[in-house]
C-alpha cells in the first residue's frame, strides 16, 4: 500500500487526475481485501449507485465520523451527484460537500 501512495502522489504533482483516480480505485480495493471492516452494505450501496458518475472512490475517517471521497468523472457535475444520492437515498443523510485539491 505504501507503493500506491508514493505513485498517487506522484500522480497529483504531475497533474495527472485520471491516473490518481485509477490508484484510488486501487487502493480502496487493496483495504477491503486487508481490512473488512473498511466497509460496510451503507458504504458499497452508496459507491454502487453513483458508479456511473465516477472514477475515484476512497473513505477517510472512521465510524460515523468518515468521509466517502469520489473523483468525478469529466463533465459530471456536483449537482448531478447531489440529485442521484439524494433519488436513491431520500433523507438518509446521505449528501454531498465540495471540496478542492489546492
Amino acid at each position: 500500500m505504501e507503493k500506491t501512495a508514493v505513485l498517487m502522489k506522484f500522480e497529483l504533482q504531475c497533474g495527472n487526475i485520471d491516473g490518481f483516480a485509477e490508484l484510488l480505485n486501487t487502493h480502496w480495493e487493496l483495504s477491503k481485501q486487508l481490512d473488512k471492516g473498511s466497509t460496510n452494505t451503507c458504504i458499497d450501496q452508496i459507491f454502487v449507485s453513483i458508479e456511473d458518475l465516477i472514477d475515484g472512490r476512497f473513505i477517510s475517517g472512521a465510524g460515523g465520523g468518515g468521509f466517502l471521497q469520489v473523483i468525478m468523472k469529466k463533465g459530471v457535475t456536483r449537482q448531478m451527484l447531489s440529485r442521484r444520492l439524494h433519488e436513491v437515498f431520500q433523507d438518509s443523510g446521505v449528501d454531498v460537500w465540495e471540496t478542492r485539491f489546492i
